[in-house]
């Protein structure tokens, strides 16, 4: 008997041991969730206080647009170039922005990928030859002989005032436009300013898509070239690749070329308007918050006096 109450004795020890181990166990359990429950709870009011934050500050800026921005770009005709991956919200709150500055937005044309084709392209549809022919067969007097994408450009934009409207630029944008290589929407005359559109770019980008960013960063060059000013915005995730940072890195286009990135905030639609200013003062900068960018605004400067 005296063996029995041992092991009895032992199994009721380890019963209670066991149980006493379990509700430890269970207790700490309960505190650590509690610990995350409240830190979760911590946590959602941070992020709400931060996203109120964010609110109010756009909100702010936004309301300011009109005092900002009011006669800044009178007189001057804009032209949105969107590139393949250009967001249509982003073009349509800029388009906004800029109607607020008083600029006149003559048109938006998209630039598709083939325009970019080249001759030894086994990808898709070969429009390289499209693309020469026309060019070649509607060539505007003025930049003949040079680049595809010089002649795009001298087609959308002008430095002349009184040649808006000429036929020769129209017949190569129409011509461009059914070979399916640009999407035209209502662009009847010629700006003297351009607002080159880019949009996310891809995470893995393919060999088309690389040609295209190159391809875009001429574009830009030549839009300066044929105007009185460009500027290429973007989302900030562009300022890191894409179009963006392609053009950042080129000395020689971001001379002249101003980029703002973040353009898909109010911020950064402010940015846009006021480089296109510092561009019709012959001046060029880098803007945004990603730090490849100069600051975050253009210098802003009082509205000059009317004579």
């Amino acid at each position: 008997m005296s063996l029995i109450a041992v092991f009895m004795a032992l199994a009721t020890g380890i019963l209670v041991g066991s149980s006493l181990l379990n509700q430890s166990l269970i207790d700490s359990q309960r505190s650590t969730i509690a610990s995350f429950a409240a830190e979760k709870d911590s946590l959602r009011k941070d992020l709400a206080n931060a996203q109120g934050e964010v609110g109010y500050r756009d909100n702010y800026l936004a309301s300011l647009h009109s005092t900002l921005l009011t006669g800044r770009l009178i007189g001057h005709r804009v032209v949105l170039v969107m590139a393949p991956n250009a967001a249509r919200k982003d073009v349509d709150a800029l388009a906004k922005t800029l109607n607020e500055a008083g600029a006149q937005l003559v048109g938006r044309v998209r630039i598709n990928d083939d325009f970019f084709d080249t001759a030894n392209d086994p990808t898709g549809v070969n429009k390289a030859a499209q693309r020469d022919e026309a060019i070649k067969r509607l060539a505007l007097p003025e930049v003949k002989g040079k680049t595809a994408e010089a002649q795009l450009a001298g087609a959308m934009l002008t430095k002349e005032p009184s040649r808006i409207q000429e036929p020769a630029a129209d017949a190569l944008l129409t011509e461009l436009d059914s070979d399916g290589l640009i999407s035209r929407d209502a662009l009847t005359d010629r700006g003297d300013l351009a607002v080159l559109v880019s949009g996310t770019p891809p995470d893995k980008p393919t060999a088309v898509d690389d040609r295209t960013t190159a391809g875009l960063v001429k574009i830009a060059a030549a839009l300066d070239s044929a105007g009185g000013g460009t500027v290429v915005v973007g989302p900030a995730e562009g300022a890191a690749d894409g179009l963006l940072a392609a053009v950042r890195r080129d000395g020689a286009v971001s001379a002249a070329v101003s980029t703002v990135d973040g353009v898909d905030s109010p911020f950064g639609q402010v940015a846009a308007a006021y480089a296109l200013v510092e561009q019709i003062a012959g001046g060029a900068g880098q803007y945004g918050a990603e730090d490849s960018g100069d600051s975050v605004l253009p210098q802003f400067r009082a509205p000059a006096a009317k004579k």
